[in-house]
């Protein structure tokens, strides 16, 4: 009897065990763009922001890399696909930008952006990396911006938390450049008035 039940006991604990490794666990980006609220519109350069894509391997299991080698934790997974994190986060950024406003309207530039990387990278440091590759076009479909902007954060421990918290910081700061680069291709093709320019001349 103490035999039987001390075996079964063994099976029961085996079972959690496995259930519990066998379970993904979903994580969220600990971004401030995430969370923050949108601001009222207010006059600016009007932007189109079209959706935002990302490589295919970039789903909703968590990628980690080393110099050589990439791969997937199996039980670490994002609570949405990383392009849906850096979609929002993007026009968070953008809608805090006083001299950007975000519309639907086709007659106006638009943007473009891929996520190329939200990984944990292991070596040679522990960091997140977050990287989005833009391409903004005027009206006409004329290229305006094109590059890819790339954020590393530290991660202190291995806890799947912390890496949650540190891709998010380089999330935040990675869409925080693609809104300033974005602003500042925008206001350098953007026509001065007259005036603007006559007083330009009368200080030079």
């Amino acid at each position: 009897m103490r035999g039987a039940a001390l075996a079964l006991l063994a099976v029961l604990l085996g079972g959690c065990v496995f259930r519990a490794s066998d379970t993904p666990r979903y994580y969220r980006p600990e971004s401030a763009a995430l969370s923050a609220e949108s601001p009222e519109a207010a006059t600016a350069t009007m932007l189109r922001l079209r959706a935002v894509r990302a490589r295919p391997f970039l789903r909703e299991r968590i990628v980690w890399r080393t110099e050589s080698e990439y791969g997937m934790y199996e039980q670490r997974r994002w609570s949405e696909l990383p392009e849906a994190y850096a979609e929002r986060a993007l026009a968070s950024a953008l809608r805090h930008t006083a001299s950007i406003g975000l519309t639907d309207d086709t007659g106006v530039p638009a943007l473009y952006a891929e996520v190329v990387a939200f990984d944990e990278v292991l070596a040679p440091r522990h960091v997140a990396n977050v990287a989005i590759a833009v391409s903004l076009t005027d009206a006409k479909g004329r290229r305006m911006l094109e590059r890819t902007f790339s954020v590393e954060a530290p991660i202190t421990d291995a806890s799947p938390v912390t890496v949650a918290y540190a891709i998010g910081t380089a999330l935040d700061d990675a869409t925080a450049q693609v809104a300033q680069a974005v602003s500042a291709a925008l206001a350098a093709a953007t026509p001065r008035s007259p005036a603007h320019r006559r007083r330009a001349g009368t200080r030079g």
